[in-house]
């Protein structure tokens, strides 16, 4: 399908294509920075608007961090951990199975390390517990005589979990980020910024993010606020992993997490990422969520979460050696698992329901892997563009997860459809739910209804929002290193899009799999040649040939050799001439 390209607007409610508070920018701030006008163009995109920001945007620090008691509950669970340290109690750390719960789990427990402190860690079974504190991680606690439970990424929607502890006398410290419901559970402290009495000012940690908070806020009450900053790479990881935006104080813990990932790696993220760093490239969001996160993830999906947590906690080199490999192959298992049940779930698609609800997709299967539903529905939302909802049978409940399209609320749209829900839980992007079976058919149509109100051109033109238009000669050692500085890229700070005009492809153009293009391009105007990689372009194979001039659209790859930048173009879309 012919895409559409845009240029964005530096002033998008500005019908009349005024430029006036951009140039009064670029004007306030040109003398100051010395930034060329393609980087202030691709700082004011972002929201960032004079000198300040600018400074905060290049150098984000952790003095800069928010005092995490701004956060509701958050002194009544320092003070609960505090209590802990001096007593020298067992605790409970409970988490999620996905990479978010799993580097949560990890962060703390190495932190209560710190004070000689026995926690256990429990993570519930995808399959047979499902997501959420479980009842028998309660009862573990009880006979393991554990009187706290700190519940990270999740716990947010657990009031009944909450309530059946207390006949234990167990108490629950809940460090969550999703989207809370009308009724907080009545936990010792329920941390989470997204609580409407929360005045905490960033509203996006993700759950590790949250914990982090409480680590911050227990190390400033006993007077080592640098404490906890040697575990940001678990902030890190999480946050990317999360798909968080990474604007604000998320850019501060990412940055500095990734910081520490390449200069002093811990010995399981050194060996997780040693197949990935090459030519003196850093780890990055890129890194992250295409190598690292899908192996951690894999094991939490495909059997018990606990080996990432034992990975990431790891320090024995034969260990280590053995868990990566494990990892390497529950992935392995994984991939063939979800591109198999993904092509199932097209066909039933496209020959059952595509033509009677063309505004969303719900699908159910009782033999699909429950750990892999997340992973086909977001495949759907890719290839159609279309709010997805897949399901597998557990128990005799259709359960499984749901995931959206840029600008529609999936969450508030599943809460429109309570009546055929027995429960569910997340944010505007993503969630998870349980259905009866016989329900399915019914929420099926609702859900499309709902839909329609938002996806209402289905096959219009995808639209390629591009920053700004270059010239290959502005792509010089300077631009590459001020580029580098924009990361970590993620929502609320996306890649930059490039343009250039009249460029001819030149010699030897191959073919991978997939059908993805390699070949160079010559700019006109300038002669100077860039490698190009052109994903998924089976669409234009007889169009890419030696000579033919074209416009491009474009990110940019930055490589490295002998610790000398350049840049590799990949394309998001050409325009033969």
């Amino acid at each position: 399908m012919k895409k559409i390209w845009e240029l964005k607007k530096t002033e998008p409610e500005q019908g009349n294509g005024s430029t006036v508070a951009y140039d009064n920018f670029v004007a306030d701030v040109k003398d100051k920075v010395k930034l060329s006008d393609v980087f202030l163009r691709l700082l004011y995109l972002r929201g960032i608007t004079n000198h300040l920001d600018i400074l905060k945007f290049f150098k984000p620090q952790l003095n800069k961090l928010y005092d995490p008691f701004l956060m509701k509950d958050c002194d009544v669970a320092c003070n609960r951990i505090l209590q802990v340290i001096r007593n020298k109690e067992t605790i409970m750390v409970t988490s999620d199975y996905d990479v978010d719960g799993t580097c949560g789990a990890s962060m703390f427990y190495l932190f209560m390390k710190n004070f000689g402190i026995d926690t256990e860690v429990y993570i519930p079974d995808r399959e047979n517990e499902g997501y959420g504190i479980s009842e028998s991680a309660i009862k573990y606690a009880n006979e393991k005589g554990i009187k706290l439970i700190v519940a990270i990424d999740f716990g947010i929607t657990a009031s009944e979990k909450i309530e059946f502890a207390k006949t234990y006398g167990i108490e629950f410290i809940i460090c969550d980020h999703h989207q809370p419901p009308e009724v907080i559970p009545d936990a010792l402290a329920v941390l989470d910024p997204l609580r409407a009495d929360c005045s905490y000012p960033f509203k996006f940690l993700c759950g590790t993010g949250v914990a982090f908070k409480l680590l911050q806020a227990v190390s400033r009450k006993i007077g080592k606020p640098d404490l906890p900053f040697n575990l940001l790479d678990f902030v890190a990881l999480a946050t990317s992993s999360d798909i968080a935006p990474l604007n604000d104080e998320n850019r501060i813990l990412v940055r500095s997490g990734f910081d520490l990932m390449n200069s002093k790696p811990r010995p399981s993220v050194k060996k997780l990422i040693e197949n990935f760093k090459t030519n003196g490239s850093e780890i990055n969001t890129t890194t992250v969520i295409f190598s690292i996160a899908p192996r951690l993830n894999a094991v939490g999906r495909m059997g018990d979460a606990r080996r990432a947590f034992e990975f990431l906690t790891c320090e024995d080199d034969t260990k280590l050696e053995q868990l990566s490999s494990e990892l390497n192959d529950t992935n392995s298992d994984r991939r063939e698992m979800d591109q198999e049940i993904t092509k199932q779930a097209i066909e039933i698609y496209e020959e059952q329901y595509m033509e009677k609800y063309p505004y969303s997709i719900v699908l159910h299967k009782e033999d699909w892997h429950p750990g892999v539903v997340g992973i086909v529905a977001a495949r759907l939302v890719e290839k159609y563009n279309l709010p997805s909802v897949v399901l597998t049978t557990i128990n005799d409940v259709a359960k499984g997860s749901a995931r959206s399209v840029d600008g529609f609320n999936i969450y508030e749209t599943l809460k429109s459809c309570e009546e055929y829900i027995i429960q569910f839980g997340g944010h505007c992007h993503a969630a998870g739910l349980e259905i009866p079976v016989d329900n399915i058919d019914k929420f099926r149509e609702k859900f499309n209804i709902l839909s329609s109100q938002y996806v209402k051109i289905k096959d219009s033109a995808p639209v390629i929002k591009i920053d700004s238009e270059i010239k290959f000669s502005d792509i010089d050692f300077v631009f590459l290193n001020v580029l580098n500085y924009f990361e970590p890229y993620g929502p609320g700070n996306p890649l930059p899009v490039f343009m250039t005009r009249d460029v001819e492809i030149e010699g030897q153009i191959r073919t991978l799999k997939n059908y993805a293009h390699l070949f160079r391009v010559r700019e006109v105007s300038s002669g100077k040649s860039v490698d190009t990689f052109f994903p998924y372009s089976n669409a234009y194979r007889d169009e890419i040939k030696d000579k033919a001039l074209c416009d491009i659209c474009y990110s940019i790859d930055i490589n490295y050799w002998n610790n000398v930048p350049y840049a590799k173009l990949k394309i998001k879309d050409i325009t033969i001439k």
